[in-house]
C-alpha cells in the first residue's frame, strides 16, 4: 500500500493559503510534496515539473498526485465568498477562477475591450486561467448559478491539462501513480472544509488506468 516511506505526494492546488489545508492534511500523511500547481490549481509545472517529480518517487515506490480548484462558501452560503482569519472582508474565492469569469463573460455578452497586447510575463498564469476557461463561455452563461459552475468548468479543463501531462510522463512513475482529482470546498476559520472527489484513478507506469477507485470513497 501507499505509505509515508514508499510515496511521493505530489499536489497540484491553487497558490491561495487556503488552498494549503487540504494540502497539509495529505503531509501529515505522506511527508512534504512536490507541487506543479499554480493560479487556480492548474499545473503550471507541466510536463517539465511533472518528470522532476517522477524522479523523485522513492525506488519501487509510488506517487499520490492531488489536483483541483477550490471555491469558497461564506457562512450566509454564498459560493465565491469566504472569511478569512484576521480580514473584516468577506473575500472572494477563488479569486483568480472569479477574474478569469469576469473576462470570459466580458467576450461572451460583447463588452471585452479589443487591445493589440500581447501576453504578459507579470502575468502569464492569470493569462493561462482566462484562456483555459474559454471553451466553457456557453456552460457558464447558462448555468443557473455561475459561481456553483465556475468550478467544476475550472476542473474539467485542468483534468484535460493533467490527463495530456501524465501520458507524456507516466513512464517515469516507477511503481504506479494514484491521481485524486476534485474540487477543495473552503469556509470560514471556525468551521470545517471539504472535498468533493471527481476522480480517483490507480494506474500503472504506462499511464493506463488500472482501477478506478472513485466508488470506493463515493459509496457506489
Amino acid at each position: 500500500g501507499y505509505d509515508a516511506d514508499n510515496t511521493l505526494l505530489c499536489t497540484s492546488l491553487c497558490c491561495d493559503e487556503l488552498a494549503r489545508r487540504l494540502e497539509d492534511d495529505f503531509v501529515n500523511v505522506y511527508g512534504n510534496n512536490f507541487n506543479l500547481g499554480g493560479l487556480s490549481g492548474f499545473p503550471f509545472a507541466g510536463n517539465t515539473g511533472f518528470g522532476a517529480m517522477s524522479a523523485h518517487i522513492p525506488d519501487d515506490g509510488y506517487c499520490l498526485l492531488v489536483h483541483g480548484p477550490h471555491v469558497g462558501v461564506d457562512k450566509d452560503g454564498t459560493v465565491g465568498k469566504v472569511e478569512r482569519e484576521g480580514i473584516a472582508l468577506v473575500d472572494n474565492c477563488c479569486g483568480s477562477a472569479i477574474a478569469a469569469s469576469g473576462y470570459l463573460q466580458g467576450i461572451t455578452d460583447g463588452g471585452a475591450m479589443i487591445t493589440t497586447k500581447i501576453q504578459e510575463f507579470t502575468d502569464f498564469q492569470q493569462g493561462a486561467v482566462q484562456e483555459l476557461i474559454l471553451p466553457h463561455g456557453k456552460r457558464l452563461t447558462d448555468a443557473e448559478n455561475r459561481m456553483l459552475e465556475l468550478p467544476y468548468a475550472l476542473y474539467d479543463s485542468q483534468d484535460l491539462l493533467m490527463r495530456d501531462i501524465i501520458a507524456t510522463g507516466a513512464g517515469g512513475t516507477k511503481g504506479g501513480l494514484a491521481v485524486l482529482g476534485g474540487i477543495q470546498i473552503n469556509t470560514g476559520p471556525d468551521t470545517p472544509d471539504y472535498f468533493h472527489p471527481l476522480r480517483f484513478d490507480y494506474m500503472n507506469n504506462k499511464g493506463e488506468i488500472l482501477e478506478d477507485m472513485l466508488p470506493l470513497i463515493m459509496g457506489d
